[in-house]
């Protein structure tokens, strides 16, 4: 049996300058089948506020960052796995992630 697959939600860099964005209005919940391009949550930059889209099909299993989160770009935002992944294993992806920039 192959391992769960578990994607990561990033904070998305909107432009060439940005280094951060806040999380302003998830658009999904916990235990919502999200597709491939899903609009997840708004995200607010110094210059405009954009859509942060789903980066594979599964569903949502938990967001990381809440309304007003200010994060930089490639932070862990949100989870999704499929619905049998344990939350276990969300949990353990969670505290082992790394952003892009960090790694």
């Amino acid at each position: 049996m192959s391992p769960a697959r578990i994607t990561a939600v990033v904070m998305p860099k909107l432009g060439m300058t940005m280094t951060e964005g806040k999380v302003v209005d998830w658009h999904v919940e916990a235990g919502d089948e999200v597709m491939e391009g899903d609009e997840l949550v708004g995200i607010e930059t110094e210059k405009i506020t954009n859509i942060c889209e789903s980066p594979a099909d599964g569903v949502f299993r938990r967001r990381v960052a809440h309304d007003g989160d200010t994060l930089a770009v490639g932070a862990l935002i949100g989870v999704i796995a499929q619905a049998e992944t344990p939350e276990a294993d969300i949990d353990a992806f969670v505290a082992n992630f790394k952003a892009e920039e960090e790694a």
